[in-house]
């Protein structure tokens, strides 16, 4: 079998690289674009900040 933690680690890299690439694709995108996506942003976390959690 696999080892956990090299499986968790390729994992991991292949999430960084998902978010390099959008990232790279996300500089060419339009001034306006770029701030719907920033606004989108700050609004999703003003809804987490206000989520409430129950674990049972």
């Amino acid at each position: 079998m696999a080892n956990p933690e090299k499986k968790a680690s390729e994992i991991s890299n292949l999430t960084q690289l998902s978010e390099n690439e959008r990232l790279k694709r996300d500089i060419y995108r339009p001034d306006m674009e770029k701030l719907h996506l920033f606004t989108k942003m700050l609004r999703t976390n003003a809804l987490l900040k206000k989520a409430v959690i129950h674990h049972k």
